[in-house]
């Protein structure tokens, strides 16, 4: 059971390190769709270039939040999952005690019989 939970443990480790590395990007041609998108939708003349600067801006702080609130979505889940293997851990040790304990009143009581 240990080595059950351990590997599950590694599992969602790497799964915490590969999420943290993926990179959440927008490539240049749906920016530039939604640039003409956006331009083609607005009632007056549009500077493109100037939209062009103010949406690559955009987007650079967009990621970058994104990002964010995937590292720390994952390092929740990681967290969650040390606090579980500890917790069973924990049960595990403790399980280990009480058969033992078990076993010694068992060997106990064989001394104290008669027969």
């Amino acid at each position: 059971m240990k080595i059950a939970v351990l590997v599950s443990f590694l599992v969602v480790l790497g799964v915490f390190i590969f999420a943290t590395q993926v990179p959440v990007t927008l490539t240049a041609d749906e920016v530039a769709k939604a640039i003409e998108e956006a331009s083609s939708e607005s009632e007056g003349p549009v500077d493109e270039d100037i939209l062009a600067q103010a949406m690559q801006l955009s987007v650079v702080k967009l990621e970058k939040a994104q990002s964010t609130r995937l590292k720390y979505l994952a390092a929740a889940y990681l967290v969650i999952w040390l606090v579980f293997v500890l917790y069973i851990l924990n049960l595990d040790r403790k399980q280990q005690e009480l058969d033992k304990r078990l076993a010694q009143l068992e060997h106990d009581s064989d001394e104290d019989l008669p027969f």
